[in-house]
């Protein structure tokens, strides 16, 4: 075997072991707000940035999750960081990296925090006297 075989294996092992045994992706996505707000007056408070991890057991094409991905929990977290009543104009990313037998997910948002005006009407179920 000659140098530049040497050479040409000794990059072709560890590159090949690098694809083999991890792995990186992502996506990203738009939502209008986290509830309907269809004729709802509100006042835009604050912005909001906030991101949750999760792991799930990978073994090649099957995926096991080690329990229910926290999507809900992140909203929740970042409606309450502003005391807000919901979350508008939400971009939200994922990205994944996966390590040998174990996927490490990652979920962040960016929104703007909303406040419903109090009209009575909200609370009482009664239109407001106009």
């Amino acid at each position: 075997m000659n140098v530049k075989s040497k050479i040409l294996s000794f990059l072709f092992l560890p590159t090949l072991l690098s694809i083999l045994v991890n792995c990186a992706s992502s996506s990203a996505g738009i939502a209008t707000s986290n509830i309907p707000i269809v004729n709802r007056k509100y006042k835009v408070i604050a912005p909001v940035q906030d991101s949750i991890s999760w792991a799930t057991f990978d073994i090649a094409i099957i995926a096991i999750p080690l329990g229910k991905p926290p999507i809900d929990k992140l909203v929740e977290r970042s409606i309450n960081q502003k005391d807000a009543d919901a979350l508008i104009n939400i971009k939200y990313w994922q990205d994944r990296i996966i390590l040998f037998f174990i996927t490490w997910n990652r979920l962040g948002i960016s929104a703007e925090a909303i406040k419903f005006e109090d009209d009575g009407s909200i609370k009482t179920g009664v239109a407001p006297k106009k």
